[in-house]
């Protein structure tokens, strides 16, 4: 009776010690490839979208609003860190026009100076009333002034203030020169000397004046 007992205890025995050489060998394996990963390189671990750096590719909106130019909205591409392109829509509340722009803001810290360029360019639209504004004294004439184009280039250097890669108020200050072309000048010109055999060419308007602008920005991601 004891020997049968025995043997199958002897069997269960034996597959118990397996069982256990087993275990202890997978343990040792796991161990073994831990220590060979704390031994090597860091493992690489992909950067959330919130964790990419600041001076990466972003896109944004711009509004401003100053003189000459209007009020403005452009979509804005920041390339580089200390780079700014902008592009958009302004109005002068006398006609609608399109803009360009490109910024350099060397630092990037709450508080930064900035140097910007403007190019702009106001469809044709009637111009009397701003002659008025211009001149002080109301135009004496009923000719409309139609089919004016306006042009204007300027420079400026600006304050920036808040986090450059999310947000950001700015002023500038500078110079703007622009050029208003009127096209049919010889109705005008008669009409105002009472001279109805005078002819003239195109007439166009020079003029370099100091601008303002006070805006805010804002990137989306």
């Amino acid at each position: 009776m004891i020997r049968r007992l025995a043997t199958p205890l002897s069997r269960h025995g034996t597959a118990l010690a397996w069982m256990l050489v087993l275990g202890s060998g997978a343990k040792s394996l796991a161990q073994t490839s831990e220590t060979s990963t704390s031994d090597g390189e860091t493992p690489q671990v992909e950067a959330t979208p919130s964790e990419a750096p600041s001076g990466g590719l972003r896109l944004g909106a711009m509004l401003d609003v100053g003189a000459p130019d209007g009020v403005g909205v452009s979509a804005v591409v920041r390339p580089i860190e200390w780079l700014r392109l902008n592009a958009g829509l302004t109005t002068n509340t006398l006609s609608v026009g399109v803009r360009g722009g490109i910024s350099l803001v060397p630092l990037s810290t709450f508080i930064a100076p900035s140097l910007n360029a403007d190019v702009g360019h106001y469809f044709d639209a009637n111009y009397n009333e701003l002659v008025d504004r211009l001149g002080g004294i109301p135009l004496r004439t009923q000719v409309p002034i139609d089919e004016v184009g306006f042009n204007y280039v300027g420079a400026s250097v600006g304050l920036e203030i808040g986090k450059p890669e999310r947000f950001s108020f700015f002023l500038r200050a500078g110079l703007t020169h622009g050029s208003l072309t009127i096209d049919d000048a010889e109705a005008l010109l008669q009409d105002v000397t009472g001279d109805p055999d005078l002819t003239a060419k195109p007439l166009t308007i020079r003029f370099t004046s100091p601008s303002i602008k006070l805006g805010f920005l804002l990137y989306f991601f």
